[in-house]
Formats: structure tokens, C-alpha cells, sequence
């Protein structure tokens, strides 16, 4: 059973459309590392939003390269708001704007934007980077949002 379910119909529109190996560097697996990566970082600070499964779900859903993609984010973004406007997902006006942020942020955010500093949208943009290690990367402190992410980063931990 998917991590998923909550959203089945939506997981399997998005698995039908991916253009790239469904099990590759950006598939499945790390939408769900993602998502555990923002339970964990969620159960710290003692947030919940619907806005972290569905962020781990959408963000790298529209990538046509493993590799060399800046525009995917953008696209992404692009998708959820045709989900929302076509009623696949229901979230309240701020949560959409959170969403719709880390999507199109995740990879390279807009600093000045003042969802850049929303503790919902910081666990989203660090849930993606604690799972660079699979790609080859090696983490950055500095590239980090939440101070307990930047503790794992400095232990060596993610």
C-alpha cells in the first residue's frame, strides 16, 4: 500500500504521466523519502499540513530530464493549479499558495517571497534536500532551512 493513498486516483494519473523511469533518481521512491523526510522534520517543530504529502507527490512530477531540468519545478506548479482548479485537490487558499511556492521553488526558491520564511513551506524545500545523497550530492548546511535539518546535515545524518 502507497504511502499515497489518500490521494490513489491522483498517484496513478501522475505515474501514467510521468515522463521518466517511475523507479529512476526522481520517481517513487524519493516522492516517498520526501514525504517521511517531512513527517520527521513535521514531528519536530509539531506542524501538520496537507500540503507535505501532496509537495512530495507533485514537486519533481513534471521532470523530463533526470538531470539538467530547472524548469520542472515551474511545471509542476503549472499541474497543481490545474489540479485545483479541476477540484483533484482541495486545500484552503493559503495551503494552495504554500503548495503552489515549494513546487515552483524547490529547486531554486525567490528568497524575497515571504512564504520563503513559512515554517510549512521550509519543511518541504529541506524534505527534498535531506535526500540528495541519492543523486550523489553531498549536503550543505548552508542550504538548509530548519535548524533540525541542519543538525542532521552537520552529524552527518542525511
Amino acid at each position: 500500500m502507497s504511502v499515497f493513498s489518500p490521494y490513489k486516483s491522483l498517484l496513478e494519473e501522475i505515474c501514467d504521466g510521468y515522463k521518466l523511469n517511475l523507479y529512476g533518481a526522481h520517481g517513487i521512491e524519493h516522492w516517498e523519502s520526501v514525504y517521511a523526510n517531512t513527517l520527521m522534520l513535521s514531528k519536530v517543530y509539531g506542524v501538520e499540513s496537507k500540503v507535505f504529502m501532496l509537495f512530495a507527490l507533485l514537486h519533481d512530477s513534471q521532470r523530463l530530464d533526470e538531470d539538467d531540468d530547472f524548469e520542472h519545478g515551474i511545471r509542476a506548479a503549472k499541474k497543481v493549479k490545474s489540479y485545483l482548479e479541476e477540484g483533484k485537490i482541495i486545500l484552503d487558499a493559503y495551503d494552495q499558495t504554500r503548495l503552489l511556492y515549494a513546487c515552483a521553488n524547490h529547486t531554486k526558491a525567490n528568497k524575497s517571497d515571504p512564504l520563503y520564511q513559512d515554517l510549512i513551506v521550509q519543511i518541504c524545500l529541506d524534505a527534498d534536500k535531506l535526500d540528495i545523497g541519492r543523486v550523489g550530492v553531498i549536503p550543505e548546511k548552508s542550504h538548509f532551512l530548519t535548524p533540525h535539518a541542519q543538525m542532521l546535515v552537520e552529524q552527518g545524518l542525511a
